[in-house]
Formats: structure tokens, sequence, C-alpha cells
């Protein structure tokens, strides 16, 4: 993220003269390319809870601008997730810089790991929901704010960090050393995500 802005910086340094970005105008397009990390939350537990793998983010997203300042986003990324976000843009400052921020709900597709007092449970187990691969589908919100650097009306660089909140629960079967073998355990994951990526605009000027 450093080296993606710290470019933004030397790029409007030698490109004083670039046309004027400002905040984005009536029917722009924007799609972004973006990868980054995910920092789970990770809460302490006792006795049996889940473990939910979450992954790196790589993905796109498609943004429409209704006027200056509201847009409507598309967002979808692997691990799989997808989702319909509001964003809000601030008014541009020195020229370049688009503060937003946004909200959304969706969905994320996450694999589930049975856990005893934060260790792997002993299990010869299945989830039995979803079945051998042990992956959930959850109903997903959203909710967080960036900035995007433009070095041009159609070229951006953007940073997004964002909480992705999502409610999971199983039930294994076959656990070891549990009378009857079937565990049932949930979780809300907060999943932090810190993203970096390339905006292209498209549409009318």
């Amino acid at each position: 993220m450093l080296v993606l802005f710290g470019a933004g910086f030397v790029a409007q340094s030698l490109t004083g003269s670039v046309a004027r970005a400002a905040t984005p105008p009536d029917g722009k397009i924007e799609l972004t390319l973006f990868g980054g990390l995910s920092t789970p939350v990770k809460n302490e537990t006792t006795g049996f809870g889940l473990e939910i793998e979450t992954g790196s983010p790589i993905g796109g997203r498609v943004l429409y601008n209704f006027s200056d300042h509201h847009a409507a986003e598309f967002s979808v990324a692997n691990p799989l997730s997808a989702s319909v976000n509001y964003v809000y843009h601030f008014s541009s400052f020195h020229d370049r810089w688009i503060p937003y921020v946004t909200a959304g709900i969706g969905a994320a597709r996450r694999e589930l790991t049975l856990t005893n007092n934060n260790e792997p449970a002993q299990l010869n187990s299945n989830l039995m929901e979803a079945g051998p691969d042990r992956g959930q589908t959850a109903f997903t919100g959203n909710f967080g704010g960036g900035l995007k650097f433009f070095f041009t009306h159609n070229f951006a660089l953007r940073f997004d960090l964002r909480d992705e909140v999502g409610k999971y629960k199983g039930t294994f079967s076959n656990v070891a050393g549990v009378p009857g073998g079937i565990v049932r355990a949930g979780k809300t994951l907060n999943d932090f995500q810190t993203t970096g990526g390339i905006v292209f605009r498209f549409g009318k000027t």
C-alpha cells in the first residue's frame, strides 16, 4: 500500500500539467482491480469453536456514479464473495485525492474447521450441512472507506479498508471424545480487509 501511494506522490510532482481530476462527474463508470490482506479478529474460545478461513482478497469492483457524490458498486472477490455497496464520495482535495465511505450487503463462502480451546479438534468428522468440503455460504454486511488518487481523469490508484461481518455456524459429526459425536458451533466473523488497486474510469466527461 505504501508503494502504491508513494508512487502517487511521485507522479503528482512529476505530472503537474496533467488535467485536473475533480470529483467524479455524473454518469462515470469505474472499474477497479484490487488485491490485499485479510485480518480476521481472533477471539479466544473455551471448549469447541469455529476457525474460519478467509484468505487474501483478490478481485474486481464496478462502480456507477449517479452524481458527484453518490454511487453504487458491485464487488466480487476470491476467496468467493460478492457484495453490493453504496459509496459516498467527499469533495476532492489538491485536485487529485478523493476520500469516500461505503457500506453494503452480500454473501461469502468460507471453509470452516472445528477447534477445541483454539487448537484443532481431534475429529474424524463432516460438516453435516455442507458435506466433505466443509464450506459454508453466509449473508454478510460490510462498511468502511478509502481514498483514490487520480493521475488523470480516467486512471487512479485506490486504497480501501473495510470490515466484512458474517455469521457462520455448523454441526459436526463423528467428533472424537464427544458422546454421540455431534458438536454444534457458531461464530460471528469480523474480517478486516485492506486492499489496494488500480481504477479505470469510463463514460462521458
